[in-house]
């Protein structure tokens, strides 16, 4: 029996080795079906894999990082083992997968299902999908896993298939070909070897009929294809056209033999494409689709355009190349593929843009939907949660938002259960979070056949408006404390034209009572000539008009000045219903204005004339004061910013910056900034002090004034940036990359990400700079600065030290493997040929990598081991790379 195993994997491994894709790129064809599984089944991850002796390759993989894994770990070893459809709903809860380092480590294995794919008869790999939460697998999903199976093994031998039909061509070409020559040799011999024709003739006859068979034998296979096979000679004309072809292009084959492909099937704007392509294959042999599977566009007999897929072969024939291929019509296939992509993009959108929260989960209680709306309410994402720690782990509680939800009186697990909530009240409170007052309602899910799939709420997020009403309420109360104490006259007058509410303030001015006043008509409340200064104002506001005058009034031999205002009041269809009366005494406030006239004017005239910008903010945050240097800086007239905040009167570019300082400012700090202000091409660095206006302790406003500092900013730039640059490369140098690593072990110590060093330098620089000069060796620095540049982030810090010598400091790493990416990437750059000076130079770097250990970094550890390592690269070869740890030698 151990030897008929033996035998069968050896048979099988054989099959995986004749497929040849072991270890080949990613290739479309099959990364289609990885992401359809993934959709289709709703699953994270989705993969074609490949089982050898001894790991499992993944040709495919959706929502995966890594290549391989060993067998000895891999489910689809089972798969493979079993030759048919293996499931695993809860790897976690199977005693064959509980400990399997790929269900307790990533990527976190909960269940799995594969179909195997066969090559020659053997299992050689599987289709598969794996979940990271356990759910249930139904024969409806197994048979669709074995149908989507059947697509990838059939693009899985396609090559071997198109491959085997092409090289039986061109054996049987190889045939025909040595058969001539044998009978070229035999007639030469005809005179010496009389007594051996009857015999060669016998053998031809029995050659010719061999061929006829095996002619007839592939004519048969091309036949009955139903893939479209289509041959051309070398000028391009067809020679092969089977019934598929006439299918899928509609030109009968008598229609079709002997015309030109390309006026046939070749979209207008290909032909010359097509027409120079066959030309060059002819004379060279060289073709970029020959022996690879293409999509292309071509036309039918009917001038409809589709999409076919395709797999080109070569052969030559009587000493002239020619070609077919056969041809797939994937019109259909890649609208559908679209659609569903465009449903699901629709659906994903509709449910993260939407101001209400949708909850999901399966038949079995798994979350299977958490939009924006309900993450932002929870302050968290869906979990593997059971039913039961709902209300814990989510902060659910009844309408009060204090008693604590039970675990039945959950809406989705109402919902589960096969209840329909409608607008059930509740509350989530999620600690160190403000609580929000929800109506949940929620339906099961069910399937044509009523199976129970799963249960949706919907939550209406009513907060706000619950919060509305009570300040409404609290609204209300106080405008009636507050009518009381302004120092107005306030009353309402009704359409009639008498009044419904008057304050006291407003019986005291009428020196009537009460009862003398609420209910009659306004005209009893004044003089005839008093009420006919009023007439027209009240006309105007009967007629649906504000109207605002000042009238002065003489009592006890003083002119007393008011400011008078009628407001109309609308009744619900917009007609004029009444309206309210308010009248200020502004006696004082107009013998003030006289003075503070005066007082303007001065203070105007002083700060207009001084080359900075002075303005004041009144205790709305608006402009209530700026000078007229604003027109120069700003281009913007003082006069059209008053009343608008620094941000709607400058815009956010402007106010930013200004932000931090303005608010400590508001806070009773005086406060000063450094920020950029730009008009017509012009930057000027602009200091800001911000000086609070305190009275009783409030802050009532802020002044603000600004100076222009453009000239010593860029004389104090410039010194820094000579300080801290090589002027050749215009990186940072030496003393600017110390500083940097200085604050990176700063930021260690304050719980930041690990960072860490790459200590490069020129694979034999000095050898380019005896040959060709030291102008070249810089020139050569230059590009090499400039390609290190562009493969590392905008946040990592390139340094030049010192001649050939550089450094990159890494940000935020979070393992060994983030590093290695990039130490490939900047290897991978460096090895395209250096175009300068008129020349192409090959060049190389080595790096070495210091990664801190422990979560802290100490500079010189760091820089000691990224030179340890820059040596262990050397040793191990140029042009290659080495990592260690701080405390790890090579």
């Amino acid at each position: 029996m151990l030897m008929t195993k033996t035998i069968s994997e050896t048979s099988r491994l054989a099959a995986l080795t004749a497929l040849d894709l072991l270890d080949t790129r990613p290739e479309p064809r099959f990364d289609r079906y990885t992401r359809l599984a993934a959709m289709t089944f709703g699953v994270p991850i989705a993969l074609i894999t490949l089982v050898d002796d001894k790991r499992q390759w993944f040709k495919s993989r959706c929502g995966l990082d890594v290549e391989q894994t060993a067998r000895e770990d891999a489910f689809c070893a089972h798969t493979v083992a079993q030759c048919e459809t293996f499931v695993v709903e809860d790897a976690a809860a199977d005693p064959r997968f509980a400990g399997n380092p790929l269900v307790k480590g990533e990527p976190h294995v909960r269940f799995y299902a594969g179909q195997p794919l066969f090559c020659d008869g053997h299992a050689v790999g599987t289709l598969c999908i794996v979940d990271r939460n356990p759910r249930r697998f139904d024969d409806a999903q197994r048979q669709c896993l074995r149908d989507l199976a059947d697509l990838v093994q059939v693009e899985l031998n396609q090559a071997r298939v198109t491959t085997a039909r092409v090289m039986a061509e061109q054996a049987l070409k190889s045939l025909n070909a040595e058969l001539e020559q044998r009978v070229t040799q035999r007639t030469a011999e005809l005179e010496a070897r009389l007594a051996d024709l009857t015999t060669e003739i016998a053998q031809r006859k029995a050659a010719e009929t061999l061929l006829r068979d095996a002619e007839s034998w592939n004519r048969t296979i091309v036949a009955t294809s139903y893939s479209a096979f289509v041959g051309a000679d070398p000028e391009g004309r067809i020679t092969e056209w089977n019934p598929a072809a006439e299918r899928i292009f509609g030109w009968r084959r008598s229609e079709a033999v002997g015309r030109s492909l390309a006026d046939l099937i070749v979209p207008e704007e290909l032909r010359a494409a097509h027409v120079e392509g066959m030309r060059r294959f002819t004379q060279t042999g060289f073709s970029t689709v020959v022996d690879r599977q293409v999509e292309l566009p071509a036309l039918t007999a009917s001038g409809r355009r589709i999409t076919v897929e395709m797999k080109v072969g070569a052969y030559e024939w009587q000493s002239r190349r020619c070609i077919g291929a056969f041809i797939d019509d994937v019109s259909e296939r890649n609208r559908t593929r679209q659609q569903l992509d465009e449903k699901q993009e629709l659906l994903d959108a509709v449910l993260e843009s939407i101001d209400v929260a949708v909850v999901a989960c399966d038949a079995e209680g798994s979350l299977t939907l958490f939009n924006k709306k309900a993450r932002m309410l929870h302050g968290l994402d869906r979990a593997c949660v059971k039913t039961a720690d709902w209300p814990t782990h989510y902060a659910l509680y009844e309408a009060d938002g204090h008693t604590p939800l039970a675990p039945d009186e959950v809406p989705l697990a109402r919902v589960l259960r096969g209840e329909v909530v409608r607008e059930q009240a509740m509350a989530i409170a999620p600690p160190g979070r403000p609580a929000a007052t929800l109506l949940a309602s929620g339906r099961p899910l069910k399937s044509a056949n009523g199976r129970m799939l799963g249960a949706v709420v919907a939550m209406t997020d009513i907060t706000e408006r619950n919060t509305a009403r009570e300040q409404l309420e609290a609204s209300e109360r106080r405008l009636r404390a507050i009518t009381e104490n302004l120092p107005a006259l306030i009353g309402k007058v009704n359409a009639a034209g008498k009044f419904v509410f008057l304050n006291g303030r407003a019986i005291q001015f009428y020196g009537k009572a009460a009862e003398a006043l609420i209910g009659h008509d306004v005209r009893d409340a004044y003089s005839a000539h008093e009420y006919a200064k009023l007439e027209p104002h009240l006309r105007r506001v009967h007629a649906g008009e504000c109207s605002t005058f000042e009238d002065v009034i003489e009592v006890n031999g003083r002119q007393l000045h008011y400011q008078c205002m009628f407001v109309p009041q609308r009744a619900l269809d917009g007609t004029p219903d009444g309206y309210y009366a308010m009248a200020f005494d502004m006696t004082a406030r107009k013998l003030s204005e006289l003075r503070q006239a005066e007082s303007e004017e001065r203070l105007r005239t002083i700060t207009d004339n001084v080359p900075v910008l002075i303005a004041h903010l009144d205790a709305d945050r608006r402009y209530a004061f700026a000078n007229a240097v604003h027109a120069s800086w700003l281009g913007v007239p003082p006069e059209r910013i008053l009343g608008l905040t620094v941000e709607e009167a400058f815009g956010p570019g402007f106010y930013a910056p200004q932000a931090r300082a303005l608010e400590q400012a508001w806070l009773g700090n005086a406060s000063q900034c450094e920020h950029e202000i730009v008009r017509k091409n012009h930057t000027r660095i602009a200091h800001s002090t911000f000086l609070p206006q305190i009275r009783d302790g409030r802050v009532l406003g802020v002044y603000i004034l600004t100076t222009d500092a453009t000239a010593s900013r860029m004389h104090e730039r410039s010194l820094h940036a000579l300080a801290h640059t090589d002027p050749l490369t215009q990186l940072p140098n030496r003393r600017r990359f110390e500083q940097a690593l200085e604050g990176a072990a700063n930021r260690s110590r304050q719980g930041d990400r690990d960072c860490a060093l790459l200590y490069l330098d020129v694979d034999f620089f000095k050898q380019i700079n005896d040959r060709y000069g030291h102008a070249t060796g810089d020139d050569v620095l230059v590009e090499f600065a400039r390609r290190l540049r562009t493969s590392v982030r905008s946040t990592d810090l390139v340094a030049r030290l010192a001649g050939d010598e550089f450094t990159v400091l890494l940000h935020d790493v979070r393992s060994d493997a983030d590093v290695e990416r990039v130490a490939r990437k900047i290897l991978d750059a460096i090895a395209q040929p250096f175009a300068v000076a008129g020349r192409t130079l090959k060049v190389g770097t080595t790096i070495g990598i210091g990664l801190a250990s422990g979560g802290s970094v100490d500079p010189r550890a760091l820089m000691e081991t990224a030179d340890r390592a820059l040596y262990a690269a050397k040793e191990a070869g140029r042009h290659t790379y080495a990592v260690l740890h701080t405390g790890e030698y090579a």
